[in-house]
């Protein structure tokens, strides 16, 4: 097991951030394989997709 410090983590690139976080094209994938709320189904839940749409300003699709 390695640990990491600050100073490593500091040095770190990529990730989640406002430009990766809001992503029209992987946003408007996430919206066609939307399902209801605690579906079983395979896809991405409602919620999920609610709260991009909130953050990134995008219109939450009427399904």
């Amino acid at each position: 097991m390695t640990t990491l410090d600050l100073t490593t983590l500091s040095i770190v690139t990529g990730g989640v951030g406002p430009t990766s976080r809001c992503n029209r094209a992987q946003f408007d994938w996430m919206a066609s394989h939307m399902v209801p709320d605690g579906s079983m189904k395979p896809g991405v839940q409602r919620h999920v997709v609610a709260a991009d749409a909130r953050a990134c300003g995008f219109p939450m699709p009427g399904r």
